[in-house]
Parts: structure tokens; sequence; C-alpha cells
């Protein structure tokens, strides 16, 4: 048979581990050698995956200088979790704030909202209209399409763009994969039902896969009712919703050397209640109806004989994001629709370079385009009329946002050194008949340097140092409404937010133990942050105080994360992980909002790589009391801060040919508890159990 540069890499998958498939090369030992790990117990998660994150391209974790962790196909079968805010939630460094049940906003390194980037097979899901606290955005990614989630802490400016100050988080659909000769069908129909009804859920998808052409799609409908909550908090009402998705992804074998990637993805969620604007008797009325996200992309991947173009991805996509909101105060007429609308256009060009056995970059250029359509329409059940209002943005308002970047990796034997840089520009254009019109160009150079220090070929030490940037978006510039506890008017004079972060870790991996330290400090400036302020010389509207955003603040976000795994036995596995965040408002010279408490995770597991398996955790957050101002006034908080909790969850499962089977109890002793931050709280004592049958 006639060889060319394509049956150059072995037919093996490995791993959807980045947005692209992966393949080795069988003349790159160093390559295979990452499939071939000896090094550690095969029980043993934590420090032994390919990861992509970071870099952008595959690299061994635990060589890794960066502070990244994972979750890979077969966790994400032991969770089965209700929604990927769940899903993070298990994530070492992660703390999950949930405003309401259809909601999840992941806290990496003290900060969320669109101070952490979200990506969804390498495509940004931030838009221009994203907030700056606890959203619902991450909820619209079905949790039974992914395969792998990857999370960087502290770090992903220079590689994915504006809003990675805090971290970033890589998530990765199912993919399907070519086989060697003619085409097989299969398939999979999932169930999971969990106790006083609180989930009814179901998928079924199809794979066919060929030599030159493979797919996979599938349905999911999710019931999600009112939560049940822990000790004798009871039902809590109005809190569940339904959703029904669907995705598509088609992969072509174009040539030899080329591959074509078409994929949809939708998500529609209905009448997704707010929970805590209902609870106080303020509202009668307060849901995300709908809350949807669309996203289709193509994408050619080619792969060649260059050095310098190694290979080269090219994608372009577009996602559109429907948030509307129906809030009617109790004991008044009128019901009030705000609809936002953001269409978002993307087009990327990657290169990957292998310059040498010794060096290796990726370089590329991006460019997205957002336009938002923001209505708001009254309707008075009185007098029956309907008034049209100005939305929570102005008409046509877009953002265009262009990068170039490049990152290099280089191999100096127990010294990997790492240095990138990325150039952004952005244009925000608004045509406001109230306030205005401008346009904001803002733009940002940032870069990062890094290394892993090999004392041993078990022991690392890394360390870093990287700058971060946020623009401000359309919802920092242009909002005007009720967000929370305020009343919002617009500021057009604001600055990009900036930060310095430096860390330095320590990495061990033998063959029974495997664990890691990071220690962290994070320089936050030009902060934009809710202020005090007036509208027509007035301090208060419909009751609420006026606030708008200013650059005003600069803080300090410190602390460590620390993770541990050990086998026992040969089958028998120990694990957790201590996570700390101190953050303070230099100017105000007071905490920062929503820092996470002390918090941290202690397990047991037995068989991961058996045919079933059994683990036990435990799970559980100190008191926060250390409150800002804004803390002290939000109504989520309780007064004098969260107190501390623990949970004690049990689940397993068993693999058969045709079928698998998992299930959990989960807060065993049915303790009633609240994130800090949230504004829902803490599922009881549940039993849940999920079937996947496969053909």
């Amino acid at each position: 048979m006639k060889k060319n540069y394509f049956t150059l890499f072995i037919s093996i998958f490995i791993s959807h581990f980045a947005y692209q498939t992966i393949y080795a090369k069988n003349n790159a030992t160093d390559s295979l050698a990452l499939l071939n790990d000896t090094t550690a117990n095969k029980e043993i998660l934590l420090n032994k995956e390919v990861v992509i994150i970071g870099s952008r391209y595959q690299k061994n974790a635990f060589d890794h200088y960066k502070s990244i962790a994972t979750l890979n196909k077969q966790q994400l079968q032991w969770l089965s979790a209700m929604s990927t805010p769940d899903v993070l939630a298990e994530i070492s460094g992660v703390w999950m704030q949930k405003t309401n049940h259809g909601g999840g906003s992941p806290f990496i390194r003290g900060l969320t909202g669109y101070q952490t980037l979200l990506m969804i097979d390498g495509i940004r899901l931030n838009n221009s209209t994203f907030r700056s606290g606890p959203n619902q955005y991450l909820n619209t990614i079905d949790p039974w399409t992914l395969e792998r989630i990857e999370v960087l802490r502290g770090q992903g400016a220079v590689a994915y763009g504006t809003d990675a100050i805090g971290g970033t988080a890589l998530l990765l659909s199912k993919d399907p994969k070519f086989i060697g000769n003619g085409y097989q069908f299969s398939g999979n129909v999932y169930a999971k039902y969990m106790t006083s009804n609180m989930e009814r859920s179901g998928r079924a998808e199809v794979i066919l896969e060929g030599e030159r052409i493979a797919l996979l799609g599938g349905i999911t409908s999710r019931n999600l009712g009112d939560i049940k909550a822990g000790g004798d908090l009871g039902t809590l009402e109005q809190t569940g919703y339904d959703e029904m998705d669907w995705d598509l992804k088609l992969k072509f074998k174009v040539t030899n050397n080329a591959v074509l990637t078409l994929a949809h993805q939708h998500v529609k969620q209905k009448d997704v209640p707010l929970y805590h604007k209902l609870v106080t008797d303020e509202y009668s009325t307060y849901s995300f109806d709908p809350q949807q996200r669309d996203l289709a992309y193509a994408r050619l991947q080619t792969f060649h004989k260059s050095q310098i173009f190694s290979e080269i991805v090219y994608t372009t996509s577009w996602q559109r994001s429907i948030e509307q909101r129906k809030k009617q105060k109790t004991n008044n007429p009128e019901l009030s629709t705000e609809r936002d609308e953001v269409n978002t256009l993307g087009a990327t060009v990657e290169i990957i370079s292998e310059i040498s056995d010794k060096w290796k970059a990726s370089s590329g250029i991006e460019f997205y385009h957002d336009e938002v359509q923001s209505t708001t329409q009254i309707f008075n059940e009185e007098s029956n009329e309907l008034q049209n209002e100005r939305g929570l943005y102005p008409q046509d308002a877009s953002t265009s946002n262009i990068a170039v970047y490049s990152l290099h990796q280089y191999d100096f034997g127990k010294l990997n050194f790492s240095a990138g840089v990325r150039w952004n520009y952005f244009q925000l254009s608004l045509r406001d008949a109230q306030f205005g019109s401008t346009k904001i160009e803002p733009s940002a150079l940032v870069g990062n340097i890094g290394m892993s220090y090999s004392l041993h070929p078990k022991h690392r030490i890394v360390a870093s140092a990287s700058t971060a940037f946020r623009a401000p978006n359309i919802n920092d510039v242009s909002s005007f409404g009720i967000a929370d506890f305020r009343y919002e008017v617009p500021n057009y004079n604001l600055k990009p937010e900036q930060s310095f972060n430096v860390e330095i870790g320590y990495k061990v991996k033998t063959n029974r133990l495997s664990g890691a330290l990071h220690l962290f400090r994070n320089k936050l400036t030009n902060l934009i942050t809710n202020t005090r302020s007036t509208f027509n010389g007035q301090t208060e509207i419909d009751d609420y105080q006026v606030y708008r955003r200013e650059n005003s603040n600069e803080a300090i976000l410190k602390g460590f994360e620390s993770e541990l795994e050990w086998a026992l036995t040969e089958k028998l596995v120990t694990y957790g992980n201590l996570v700390y965040t101190h953050g303070q408002d230099l100017n105000k010279d007071e905490p920062m909002r929503r820092i996470p408490p002390l918090n941290g995770r202690l397990g047991l597991r037995y068989g991961l790589n058996s045919l079933w398996y059994v683990k036990g955790d435990f799970v559980f957050a100190a008191t926060q009391d250390r409150l800002s101002s804004g803390d002290i006034d939000d109504n989520r908080i309780a007064v004098g801060g969260t107190s501390s909790w623990q949970t004690f969850n049990l689940s397993g499962g068993i693999d058969l040919p045709l079928l698998t089977i998992n299930a959990g109890l989960q807060n065993i002793f049915n303790e009633a508890y609240r994130t800090h931050g949230s504004g829902i709280d803490g599922i009881g004592r549940s039993l849940w159990i999920s079937v996947t049958a496969k053909f």
C-alpha cells in the first residue's frame, strides 16, 4: 500500500483532549510515551492525563507547569450529573455558586461570571452580555454530551483571550471515531431517576463509524423537579424546570491528511425560576423562559510535512444565546418580558509547529463578532395594554474581538520552559437613543512564562508568571435596569481589567502516590465594580439603589490548591483535595465579594478499572464570615455569613457488555446547607440511579 503523511499517524484514537481529535505520530516517541505511562498505578488518575488546555496541543499533565484539573469520560459516567454546573463542582479548585437550580457559575481562584472563561469544543461560550456574578450560562451545556473537561486555574488569557482572569474551563463534546474497514453502527439509550421526582431524564444517541465518515447524534429530555433540601427545609417550591436538547456531529476524512468536522448543539430550557427572587414574596413571577443556546461550527484539521505548519486547524462558528426573563412583582398588574439575543460569529486559524524535537509552538489568529438584540415589553393585565421599552441593552449593540497569539515550549531535558504572547483589539459600538452613541476601542498585550523542572523523574517543581485582561463588555457599559438588589445605569468610560498572577508548585507521581500543591498570588487592577450613583439626580429608582460600574478597585487574591491520590492496595485508592482562597479589596479595605471558604474533599474508591466499582466521599466547607459590604447587602447570604457544612456521599456502578448501571446516595445524613453566595439550598438525602443500554 502506498504510504503518505497521514499514515504516519497511528489509528488509535487517544481521546478528544482538545477541540479536535488528537493523534500521536509513529515516529514521535515522546507522544507514544504519554500513552504508555507505567510510572503510576493504573487506579490513579491525578497527574496521569494528557491535556491540551493552556498550550493548545497535547502535553502530559505531570510535565505541565500550569495548575490543571480534569474529568475524563469514565468519571463523567460515574457522576451521571444533573447539570454541567454539578459536574464542574466535582473538580478540585472549582467552587460552584448557584443563584437558582437552572444556573451555576464556577469560581476559579476567587473569580466567577465574566472573569472566568468558558469554552465549548474550543469555541468561546462567553459573549458580550455575560454578567459579573453567578449566572446561568454554563447550564446551557448538556452534561450528557460531554466527553472530557479540563480546567486551567489562574491562567488562559494568552492561549484563549479576554475574561480568563480567574481561569479557563474547556468542555469537550463526544466525538465519533474513524475505523479501519466498512461501517459500524451503534448507539446508547440512557435514563436517570432521582427520588422525590427531582430528576427524570433520558437520552438516546446513535453512532455511525466508518473508514472515511463518522457521525454521532443525540436527543436529551430532562425533567427536573423541585429540590428536596436537607434537614427540615423541605421542598423548595418553584425550583424545577424542563429541558429539551439535541446535538449532531459529522466527521469526514476529506483526504488522507485532512479531516472536516460539522457540528450543531441545541439546548432549550423552559420556565427556569429564579428562586431567591420568589422566596422573598417580592415577585410572584421571575423566570428565564426560555433559556436557550445554539452552536454550529465547521472545523477543518489538516496535517503537513512542514515543521512550521505541522498541523493547521481552521474553524468557523455561529452561536446564539437567548435569555428571556419574565418578571412580575407581587400584587402588581404589570408583567415584564425582557429578551436578550446574542448572535456570535467566530473564525479562527491555528498553526501547530514542531520546529525541532525540543521546540514546539502553537500560533493563531482569532476573530469573534457579537450582535445584540435587546427588548422589553410590559403588559398591564388590568388595562390589557402592551408597552414597548428600551431593553436591558440598546438595540443592535455590537462588539468585535480580533487577536493574534503565539505559544512556545522548549524542552531542555530536566527543564521545560514555556513562553507566550497575545495581542487583542476590541471595538464596542452602541447607538442608544436615551444615552447617546459611543465607540470604545481598547487593546491589550498579555504574556506568560513558565517552567517545569524535574528534581527527579517522579518529582517536579513548577513556577509561572502571567498577565491577563478582561475588556469591558456591553453588559458593563450599557446595562440599564434592575439587576439583583440594585438599579444599574450605563457608563461609557470604562477600561479593561488587568491582572498579574504568579504561582509556584510541586508535583509528585510514583507508582502508588500522586499529588500536587500550588501556591498563587493574583494582583488585580482597574477592576470594574458596582458603585453607588445617581440618575437624573435620584439615588433610587423603583425602591432600588442606583449603581453604575467604575474602574475603581485594586485587589489581591492569594491561596493554595492541594490534591492527593494514594493507592492503598492494587485496587483501593484514597483521594482528597483542600483549597483556600483569600481575597482583599485594597481600595475599600474589605474582603472581595463572594469569596469561597476553605473547602475540600476526602474519599475512598475501589475498582476503578474493574467490572464494578464503589466510592464514597466526604465533602466539606468551612464557615465564611469574611464578608464584603456587597455580601452584607445580598439577601442570598445569611446575616453574619454562611455556616460550615459537610456531606457524605456513596456511589457505585457495574459495567456489563451491553448495560452500565450507576447509582448513588447523596447527602446521607440529610445535612441542611447552602454553598456560600448561592441563592438556593443544597439537595438533601436522595437516591439516584442511571442506566445506559448499549447496542
